[in-house]
């Protein structure tokens, strides 16, 4: 019962088990029908998001793709027209303002956050602190002994429960895990809304606050698969050269860190979809 729910406060064996308790009678009660209706809205709901990742991976693919062939493109022309060295500045200067985009929007975001903190501490405060909480699920929280930007543990590190013989099994090491994880947190928050209306009269307010908080879950959920992202990203960059486990066929290591860091891009790429399912 100790593991039995995970909330930002502390909850005795005794609430755990009412809650448990509460849930099992609430189910026993949901008609059959709605229970199935349910598990066909999991398993669709697993899919949708595992298929809107690979989409976005192709899509990516496919930008990259051009604009490599565009750049190559225009670079020929200016070395055959003789202006090679006003393509490369163009370029630099075109760089540079990205770049300066890129700083301005941060801080802007940044100054956002601080400013709805400040206006609106009641709503925005519990889902930054879910977005965090949700990082750190994700990628972990044991820091490297010599670096800072290392994690071990997260999502993705699951694996470990198998033995360190199952360590960078390639079904948690990829976005297949992020999509578990989204696919669990809303499936859950769709359960508990199936199932309010069975709960006994004088049930727990725990019910009641979490009905119609699904802007917690994005956040949440959000962090989370940013913190996997991250996590995979290093496993394939920083802290690459280990294998993948159970993988079917062999290959390079180069081939095992690209793995990691395709599907780091993939669940980067997924960031702006997060809510819309």
């Amino acid at each position: 019962m100790n593991e039995l729910v995970a909330l930002p406060e502390n909850i005795d064996q005794s609430k755990a088990k009412r809650l448990f308790d509460e849930f099992t009678s609430a189910w026993e009660k949901t008609p059959l029908k709605d229970k199935i209706g349910w598990c066909t809205r999991c398993v669709s709901l697993f899919a949708k998001v595992t298929i809107r990742r690979g989409k976005g991976l192709l899509e990516l693919s496919k930008n990259v793709i051009n604009a490599v062939s565009s750049e190559t493109y225009e670079l020929g022309k200016a070395i055959q027209g003789k202006r090679l060295v006003g393509h490369l500045i163009d370029r630099k200067d075109k760089t540079s303002n990205s770049i300066s985009d890129a700083y301005n929007s941060s801080k802007t975001i940044l100054k956002n956050c601080f400013t709805i903190l400040k206006d609106n501490p009641k709503e925005s405060a519990p889902i930054i602190f879910l977005g965090v909480l949700g990082f750190f699920c994700g990628a972990g929280t044991d820091i490297g002994e010599k670096t800072w930007y290392d994690v071990d543990g997260g999502v993705p590190d699951l694996d470990l429960l198998g033995g360190i013989g199952n360590h960078r099994n390639m079904f948690f090491h990829s976005v297949i895990s992020a999509a578990v994880l989204e696919t669990m947190v809303y499936s859950s928050i769709d359960a508990s809304n199936m199932i309010y209306k069975n709960l006994p009269s004088n049930h727990d307010s725990f019910w009641d606050n979490l009905v119609g908080y699904e802007n917690w879950a994005n956040a949440f959920v959000t962090g989370a698969c940013t913190g996997i992202m991250y996590h995979l990203l290093i496993d394939g960059t920083i802290d690459g050269n280990k294998a993948m486990t159970n993988f079917p066929f062999s290959m390079s290591m180069e081939g095992h860190n690209a793995f990691f860091i395709t599907n780091a891009v993939a669940e980067g790429v997924d960031l702006k979809h997060k809510g819309k399912h």
